[in-house]
């Protein structure tokens, strides 16, 4: 198999896992199609006012995203830390790009040394997360090197989030709750 074709697997693969506990999962062809992507999910939601964490990536999708004026975009690299955090919890939808996806399992791999970015993935009702298709890996194990790398980086320390799904809990009488703990929705972009 190709490069090519096993990039396409892993993909896929990632793509069935994701929607198997009702996530979305779609692929992009760039950044201004996960704009249009978000666009569509605000629209429909009346949402006005969207938070994106601060990384190379997601700095491009806000300024693509904040083109049309359309919503009241929120970033850590344009917003002050006070009025990012008031933003934080009005916020209907966060934007982040994520360090690996792993096809096995859908899990999502986000690491920080900011508190702030970390959050744009748990308080908002729908976390919509941007992985280039480069950075999915097979498996948990193939995704160890890196997570073990990362946690080296910093002297401060780094907080390592791993997404499967949306928060649900059935804790109280067996019943399915979601958004009990983070985002009642997750989506899945992947570029490329």
């Amino acid at each position: 198999m190709s490069t090519l074709e096993e990039r396409e697997s892993l993909v896929s693969r990632l793509g069935v896992q994701v929607t198997s506990v009702n996530g979305y999962f779609k692929r992009v062809a760039d950044l201004r199609s996960a704009c249009e992507y978000v666009t569509k999910i605000a629209l429909s939601r009346n949402a006005r006012r969207i938070v994106v964490s601060e990384d190379p990536l997601s700095s491009e999708f806000l300024s693509e995203i904040t083109r049309d004026g359309l919503f009241d975009v929120k970033s850590r690299e344009t917003s002050s830390r006070e009025d990012f955090f008031k933003s934080l919890k009005d916020a209907e939808i966060g934007v982040s790009s994520v360090d690996l996806a792993v096809a096995e399992t859908g899990t999502l791999i986000a690491s920080t040394s900011d508190e702030s970015n970390r959050l744009v993935t748990a308080l908002p009702e729908v976390h919509v997360a941007i992985v280039p298709s480069s950075k999915v890996v097979a498996s948990l194990k193939e995704a160890e090197p890196y997570l073990s790398e990362e946690t080296k980086k910093t002297t401060g320390g780094v907080t390592m989030s791993l997404i499967s799904s949306s928060s649900r809990t059935s804790d109280i009488g067996k019943i399915v709750i979601l958004g009990v703990h983070g985002p009642k929705e997750l989506h899945v972009l992947v570029l490329g």
